[in-house]
């Protein structure tokens, strides 16, 4: 059972929670641009650089994890503060250095403290929020979250060419000041069933607690399914264009449909699928998702070379994914219960892994060259995805929420 209204802290801004979980994402896309200056300024190899990005997120992914359980015992707003003072600290102590092997560390510091705005700002949505509101209102940060890189790509560029690559390191240092400030002034500590103590045990029990509850597996598997999917359609989809004779501005444009739809598939889940029930708009998702990526495959057997037998699948797949992550992370947290700063990590860090785990397998498997392999990986996941789903809403409709 959820907590009532009553016993609710307060909300803090919408526009500060978006910014907490936009941070770390800006925090990745800001600084990719500028590979190339630091690669070069610092006489390095092309594979030490890489580092930066790689380090960032598995000290995002496993900053999520530790934070989790913490903000359980202690509480979501000291976490989230220490959070952005070692966001802010490392981006400041990377434009001091000309090591790359220092500025690999303070990466992933910055990594570790944008897990923490992270983590607890999912966290402090479902403290503060009943489940479908949360999930409205993740759907807003969703929003911010899908517009944010390509913001931060296109601005690291021109940032970049006029203040090199230290100068994106300023600006991140700034971002993290201004989550510290904005946080300090404006959120009240939320976690108001905080747990009696923590240590090894107890973490252990939390994560024993919460990777046992099916219903919170199953949520977040669908979620992280379809995230990967997405994360899988950047590094192999390219490759498609170009056989059919597209070049990579062309693959840009025709591909940036996809965040578009995401962005009307959030506004339409604010506005439409969530008062239907968080459980049906996520299984309505994932059905559309799965026709999405099934008609990637059909219309590539099917010999098709057109750019829009490739985009069109792709913006349909982004209007279902607007209404899918939302809605299975604010499931998969709430079922956590007073373990919900755990549940926001493994959600966290299950959702950053399963990008790379996918890519993984389908590069192994040959999807780069062979399209239909990795289709096909695609279409298995959003056969898992859409099962999940159905366990989910079977479930609910056996057990559902009672009214508080």
């Amino acid at each position: 059972m959820t907590q009532s209204n009553t016993s609710r802290a307060i909300a803090p801004p919408i526009w500060f929670l978006a910014l907490c979980t936009a941070s770390a994402v800006v925090g990745m896309t800001l600084l990719s641009p500028t590979l190339p200056l630091i690669k070069t300024e610092l006489s390095v190899s092309s594979e030490a650089v890489q580092q930066l990005l790689s380090v960032y997120m598995i000290a995002l992914a496993v900053g999520q994890l530790i934070y989790g359980p913490v903000s359980d015992r202690v509480g979501r707003r000291p976490v989230l503060l220490l959070g952005a003072v070692l966001f802010s600290l490392a981006g400041i102590a990377a434009m001091f250095t000309q090591s790359i092997n220092q500025l690999i560390i303070l990466r992933g510091i910055q990594g570790f403290g944008g897990a923490a705005c992270m983590a607890m700002g999912r966290a402090i949505v479902n403290d503060v929020f009943e489940r479908e509101e949360a999930a409205r209102q993740m759907s807003t940060i969703s929003m911010v979250l899908a517009i944010a890189p390509a913001l931060s790509l296109a601005f690291g560029g021109v940032l970049a060419q006029s203040a090199g690559w230290k100068g994106a390191m300023a600006l991140l240092a700034f971002s993290g000041v201004i989550v510290f400030v904005s946080g300090f002034r404006l959120v009240t500590e939320t976690n108001l069933n905080r747990i009696s103590k923590i240590n090894v045990g107890s973490v252990f029990m939390a994560y024993r607690s919460v990777l046992r509850n099916r219903m919170f597996l199953a949520w977040t598997m669908a979620g992280g399914m379809q995230i990967g999917i997405f994360f899988s359609l950047n590094g192999f989809l390219a490759y498609q264009f170009q056989r059919h004779g597209y070049s990579m501005a062309e693959f840009g444009m025709w591909f940036a449909l996809t965040p578009l739809s995401y962005l009307l598939g959030n506004t339409a889940n604010r506005n439409y699928f969530v008062k239907r029930g968080i459980e049906r708009a996520a299984l309505i998702g994932c059905v559309l998702s799965f026709v999405a990526v099934l008609a990637l495959f059909v219309t590539q057997a099917a010999g098709f070379t057109h750019a829009l037998s490739l985009a069109l699948p792709c913006a349909l797949f982004g209007f279902s994914n607007g209404i899918i992550v939302a809605n299975t992370t604010m499931g998969a947290i709430s079922t956590a219960g007073k373990h919900a700063g755990t549940g926001s990590g493994i959600v966290g860090a299950w959702q950053m892994a399963t990008g790379g785990i996918a890519g993984a397998i389908i590069v192994a498997l040959g999807g780069a060259q062979v399209f239909s392999i990795a289709a096909g990986v695609l279409i298995m996941m959003s056969i898992i995805a859409m099962v999940s789903m159905v366990f989910v809403f079977k479930r609910r409709l056996i057990n559902p929420i009672p009214a508080c």
